[in-house]
């Protein structure tokens, strides 16, 4: 008989956690399992890449609460909460109060309040044999409180240690899942540190690639259509604080003073106002024509493959899926020295890691740009390297069979 698995996500946008889960479910064997995914929103590009088997279903009205951010919070409470019922206004002052005065434990004050909005959404009707919160915290969250199931599993993916988080929150959540899945050996081993008591539950699985599959959509998509013949520096990732493109701005502006013949292209969406903010950088630094945003696409490796140069200028992440495509499509990788940086490009042998700076994007930029040499030698480590991994989804088996 076939285990019943819920997974919980958010939307399927084109955006890291909703690709991982795309090469993630696409490995599953649906001989042994049943699988549900349910959808705060059912929408996004990636929606119709899932596999058949693959029963989609929404949360309904209260999981908007799930799209909650600084630029839609009043908002979205007001529609979605104090509209319905004028008394829960009252109900999230304790927390929206020191939220909007306290910039400091603005984050924990968030959390909490997110937490509590939550808790009123209604309980999933189904029993399963296993819960799996895919996206993160806030699916954690959801899967604690309002899933039934005998066996319950989430998945990390970002860096525990920064932005620190609060440990009185997310402690008992974690202690009360049956494993914790972290993405990289660098994010398994911040949490321990973090919260020593949960080394039992952690286990390593790496986002699961997909080179020939990747190879073959790089050969059928849209790519580059601007006619520049210069270098081309290429970011895959959305507009947010985390990605650094603060940084990779003022970087780019440097070359362009140098006289370098470069642009740098962004394939992303935008997180709340934090791209209007960047968009007038680049205009402050007159990169109109040099910093270039491309949106969002679901296949963005006839990009990856056109370009000359694969940068990830962030400030934290988990194990970024787009560095793992870049090394697939043997690009000369330019890492930002993130927490899993010297995992994914082995201390420096498959890409450069420099400072988390505009000097140091700067820098390795030029350097790349400047040195065939430095270029061939990484296409060269990368070409040796097969990162086909489809067996990371044994582990979750060897999970979900314990019981």
């Amino acid at each position: 008989m076939k285990k019943k698995i819920l997974f919980i996500g958010i939307t399927m946008n084109c955006a890291g956690s909703e690709k991982s889960f795309l090469s993630f479910i696409n490995t599953l064997d649906f001989n042994k399992y049943e699988a549900d995914l349910i959808l705060a929103k059912k929408e996004g590009l990636f929606l119709e890449q899932l596999p058949p088997e693959v029963n989609v279903i929404e949360m309904g009205h209260f999981g908007e609460v799930f799209k909650l951010s600084s630029k839609n919070a009043v908002s979205l409470i007001w529609n979605t909460y104090i509209k319905k019922n004028p008394f829960y206004a009252f109900d999230i002052l304790p927390y929206f109060v020191p939220m909007v005065l306290c910039k400091k434990k603005r984050a924990r004050f968030a959390t909490k309040m997110w937490i509590h909005l939550m808790k009123k959404m209604k309980k999933v009707d189904s029993h399963y044999d296993i819960a799996v919160a895919y996206w993160g915290d806030r699916t954690m969250f959801y899967m604690i409180d309002k899933v039934d199931a005998d066996q319950k599993i989430t998945w990390l993916h970002f860096d525990y240690s920064f932005p620190k988080r609060d440990d009185d929150i997310y402690l008992p959540y974690f202690e009360k899942c049956d494993a914790i899945v972290n993405v990289s050996t660098a994010v398994d081993d911040a949490l321990k540190r973090e919260l020593p008591t949960l080394n039992e539950k952690c286990i390593v699985i790496e986002n699961i690639n997909n080179p020939p599959l990747i190879e073959k959509m790089a050969n059928e998509g849209e790519s580059f259509s601007d006619n520049f013949s210069g270098v081309r520096i290429l970011t895959v990732g959305r507009i947010a604080d985390q990605k650094g493109y603060d940084l990779a701005i003022p970087a780019m502006k440097r070359l362009k003073d140098d006289g370098y013949k470069a642009r740098w292209y962004v394939i992303g969406a935008s997180d709340d106002d934090y791209g209007d903010y960047i968009k007038s950088l680049v205009n402050e630094n007159g990169l109109e024509e040099d910093f270039v945003f491309l949106g969002t696409t679901p296949n963005p490796y006839a990009y990856l493959k056109d370009c000359d140069i694969y940068a990830q200028p962030s400030r934290y992440e988990g194990k970024p899926i787009a560095v793992e495509e870049a090394k697939i499509m043997k690009k000369p990788i330019i890492a930002a020295n993130y927490l899993s940086a010297k995992e994914q490009l082995e201390d420096g042998k498959l890409g450069c890691i420099c400072d988390i700076s505009v000097d140091g994007i700067y820098g390795a930029v030029k350097e790349m740009i400047d040195s065939k040499t430095k270029k061939d030698i990484y296409r060269e480590e990368l070409s040796k390297r097969d990162f086909s991994n489809r067996c990371e989804i044994e582990k979750f088996y060897n999970i979900v069979e314990r019981n």
